[in-house]
This record gives C-alpha cells, sequence and structure tokens, in this order.
C-alpha cells in the first residue's frame, strides 16, 4: 500500500471522507501542532476547532465537523449537566422531605410528594391499558368517499342491505354491523 501523504490538505480531504478519523486526526496533530479534541474547552467544542496560537478564533468558522468533534461535545456537556443535577440532588430531596412533613403543607402536596419519592424509588406501578377501537375501516373510508353527484358516502355504506339490493347486484355483501 502507498504511504499516505502528511500535507495537511491531504489530511483534512481524507478526514471530511471520514474512513479512518483516529489516523488522520492524529496524523494531522502531530503535522499542524493541532490540539486533539480531548484537550478542547466547551467553547473551543462549540465552535468546532480548537483556538490559535493567541488564544482567538481568527477566520472563517469551519463547514465541516468531524464525528468525533461533536460526539466528545455532546459527552461533556451530558457529563457537565449531570455533574450540575447531582450537586442539586441532596438539596432538592432535603426541600420536600421538608415540605412533605410540614403540617402546614395540605395532605393532598404531602402525598403527591409521597408518591413521587415512591416512584423515584421504586419505579412506578404497572398500568393495565384496555383500548377498544369504535371506528373501522368501513366508517373510516367512508367519511373520505363522494359519490359522483357530490353527496357524502357514508349513509350508503353504513346502511343496511336488502334482499332488494341482492336482486340488482348479486356481488353486494353486507357490511358487519356497526358498533355502539
Amino acid at each position: 500500500m502507498a504511504e499516505l501523504s502528511r500535507k495537511p490538505k491531504q489530511i483534512r480531504n481524507r478526514l471530511r471522507r471520514g474512513r479512518n478519523l483516529e489516523r488522520d486526526l492524529q496524523m494531522y496533530a502531530e503535522e499542524t501542532g493541532f490540539k486533539p479534541v480531548e484537550e478542547w474547552d466547551y467553547v473551543e467544542l462549540a465552535r468546532g476547532r480548537p483556538r490559535d496560537k493567541d488564544g482567538g478564533f481568527r477566520g472563517s468558522a469551519p463547514k465541516w465537523i468531524t464525528p468525533k468533534v461533536v460526539a466528545e461535545a455532546k459527552k461533556r456537556l451530558q457529563d457537565k449537566a449531570f455533574g450540575s443535577l447531582m450537586q442539586a440532588a441532596g438539596v432538592a430531596s432535603k426541600t420536600l422531605i421538608e415540605l412533605m412533613k410540614d403540617p402546614d403543607t395540605d395532605a393532598r402536596t404531602r402525598a403527591d410528594i409521597a408518591k413521587f419519592i415512591y416512584e423515584q424509588l421504586n419505579g412506578k406501578a404497572a398500568v393495565k391499558v384496555d383500548v377498544e377501537a369504535k371506528i373501522g375501516p368501513a366508517d373510516f373510508l367512508a367519511g373520505a368517499l363522494v359519490l359522483d353527484d357530490g353527496s357524502p358516502a357514508h349513509p350508503i355504506i353504513n346502511g343496511e342491505f336488502t334482499a332488494e339490493d341482492d336482486e340488482e347486484e348479486e356481488d353486494l355483501r353486507p357490511l358487519p354491523e356497526r358498533r355502539p
């Protein structure tokens, strides 16, 4: 296999194609002094590029961002958000417990707090859901059909089948009765 070019422009072209990102990013960092994505701060991740040697962001914004940059930014922001929430969790639980024990809090609010805490620790109870369809396919289609004279088709589709209809056209079969 031929030796890969170490020219920054060629490396950037390979990065855009996205085949071997790790190898090309490492090669690009070695050739240009480009710092690894893991070392970028939050501002650099948000802008999609590292700071220049003077600590600024001169030049135009990048027209593409590698999947590695996106993944690293997402991972770090989630970690930061989770850390912030975990710091507040202690205060939140103390507040809920104080409200629940406070005699001035009404009974319904205390019960809601107790239920919330229980569900957070044990999960919600299983709920049986009984679903019954009230509109069948014939009813659904009947609302959309229009006869040649412009009148809606639903009275005819939901109508009764009689012996007279059977004599006129033998291929007609009655539709199932509509359930209330």
